[in-house]
Formats: structure tokens, sequence, C-alpha cells
């Protein structure tokens, strides 16, 4: 077995069994209150000011905090292609120039955690060693593939082949596998929607799924029938206000391709409690059903620190 093999894969055996014996509660429901912020949302802020930062979301009542990529383990051209730092300008990104060992105790220092991390696929078929060593440092329980784009039927079902292979490569470091959806996953291709694909196709033992309310809706799809039918698969839930209601579903993928046809479905997002999605009923069929992990986002708010301050405080008021 050659060296590189022997490490990976002794490390990653070793994690799971540490994982296993410290605590066997790592999956245990958090409670309600636990609210979480994906800090895609808070990218200027903490690009500015990164431990100032951290510290207001943990003095304004945040607990967890999720992560997104690109990270210092991505292939260089997801870190060129990245929009956020190309038209933002962003210093650091990811882990912001933080090792994980610096960040978990950062996140211990405040009082907060880390339960999961968007990490894209390149990112994970890249370096899946780091990406779980990073992992277990920090404490993430869940990597989150936030995005799967394509024209077809078929690009879903590559992707679900793909799910269930780093499925099995988390599982044995004692990490879930989750996958984030947009709108598109609920586009009809002749009889077939790519979210039933990756329900079908992945192992519900080493896929579960993040349900992102805003984009659920803006698929024209009822949250909480959608939480009922799946809520063994779904263990996160992305908490996104809608503005006002849209003229007509839409399940377009080109949303993230094309500015002219995503501009106004990006741009209809507020301040969590301010808009049109009923939180109160979705959210109690979340917690009836067992999935407590809220973690509030929106997608390039123009005030990052007046939306982290105002949402947890609606959304606090709800649940």
């Amino acid at each position: 077995m050659k060296r590189r093999h022997f490490l990976k894969d002794s490390f990653v055996a070793g994690s799971a069994m540490a994982l296993a014996g410290s605590s066997l509660s790592a999956f245990a429901p958090t409670k309600s209150t636990d609210i979480g912020m994906q800090l895609y949302s808070m990218a200027s802020a903490l690009s500015d000011d990164f431990p100032g930062t951290l510290k207001f979301l943990a003095d304004e009542g945040y607990k967890n905090l999720e992560f997104a990529g690109p990270y210092y383990f991505s292939p260089e051209d997801e870190i060129k292609n990245n929009v956020l730092i190309q038209q933002m300008g962003l210093k650091g990104y990811g882990y912001y120039n933080y090792t994980p060992t610096e960040l978990s105790k950062f996140l211990d220092d405040l009082g907060l955690t880390s339960y999961s991390a968007h990490v894209s696929i390149q990112s994970l078929e890249h370096d899946i060693e780091e990406v779980l060593k990073a992992a277990i440092t920090i404490g993430h329980k869940y990597l989150i593939c936030p995005m799967t784009l394509g024209p077809d039927i078929d690009t879903y079902k590559n992707a679900a082949d793909k799910f269930n292979k780093i499925g099995e490569s988390c599982k044995k470091a004692g990490i879930k596998f989750g996958y984030h959806n947009h709108s598109q996953e609920f586009h009809d291709f002749d009889g077939e929607r790519p979210i039933d694909v990756l329900m079908d196709m992945t192992d519900p033992d080493l896929v579960i799924f993040e349900l992102d309310l805003f984009w659920t809706t803006v698929a024209g799809v009822d949250p909480s029938e959608f939480i009922r039918k799946h809520a063994e698969r779904i263990r996160l839930v992305h908490i996104k206000d809608m503005a006002k209601k849209m003229e007509a579903p839409s399940t377009d993928w080109r949303v993230f391709t094309d500015m002219s046809i995503g501009r106004e479905i990006l741009t209809n997002q507020t301040i969590v409690g301010e808009g049109i999605i009923d939180f109160e009923k979705i959210l109690g069929t979340a917690e009836k059903e067992g999935i407590q992990h809220y973690i509030i986002e929106s997608d390039f708010p123009p005030d990052p620190i007046g939306f982290a301050k105002k949402s947890i405080t609606n959304l606090k008021s709800i649940i």
C-alpha cells in the first residue's frame, strides 16, 4: 500500500473511532433556539473584520456558524471563478486565512459551534483528505454540497453517483454528507424531477439534505408539505425570506448563470420575518419532524450586519 493511501485510511479510520468514542450524541438534534448563520451572507463583513464579525454574531445570540467556500484546499480554478471573490474583492474567503486549529479556538472562545460547511464537489474531489481533516478539527458534523446545475436530468443522475461515493468517505470519518437545494431541482424533465432523482438514487445512510425555504418557495413547492414527505432525509433548514410573492414559480437553472433571468429572483430576498414566507407554519412542521438545525441566510444582503441583527430577533419571536 502506498504511504499516502495508508496515511489517508489511517487518519479517516482513527478520526471516526475518536468521534464515536468521545460522544455518542454527536448527531443529537440541537435546540431550536440554537440559531445558525450561513457565513456566505456575511462575506463582506468577515472580509473586513473576521474576529469582530464573529464576536458580533455571538453577541447577537447566534450559536452555530455554517462556513462557505472556496477554501485553502479548493482547486485553483474554483477560487479564480468565484463570484464573491471577483465582484466583492473578498480577502480570505472560506476560512479567511485562518487554519482549522485557529478557527476551532475562535469558536470555542466565543461559545460558538460550526455543525456544517458548504463545500463544492470540485473541492471534495480535489482533496477530500484535507477537507475531512479540516472538518474534524473545526467540528463540522455535516459537509454540504451547495449546488448542482445542469440543463438535463442526467446531470443530477451523475451527481447522485458522486454523492454516494463522497458520502461513503465522509461516513468513514464520522461526518454526514448532504445536499442543499435551490429551485432548479424541482424542474420537470419529461416526468422526472432532479430532487426526486437525488432522493431516490442516493443512499439515505450516506446522503442527507439541507432544505432552503426560499428556493423551495421560488419553485412553487410548499416547504411544509415537502418536509412532511421527506423528513427522514432533511437534517438542516436554511431560513431565508421572500420580500414579495412571485408572479409565477421558477425552476430555470439559468437563474444562476444569466443575470437577466436571475436578478429579479435573487433580489427578492429580505430580512427574515419581514417577508411573505410563513416560518411559523414551516418551522412548526420541522420541529414536529425532529429537524432542528436552523440556519439564517441571504444572498448578498446590502447590509449584512443589519440583516443578521434583525433576522435573529425576528426569528426568535417566531420559534
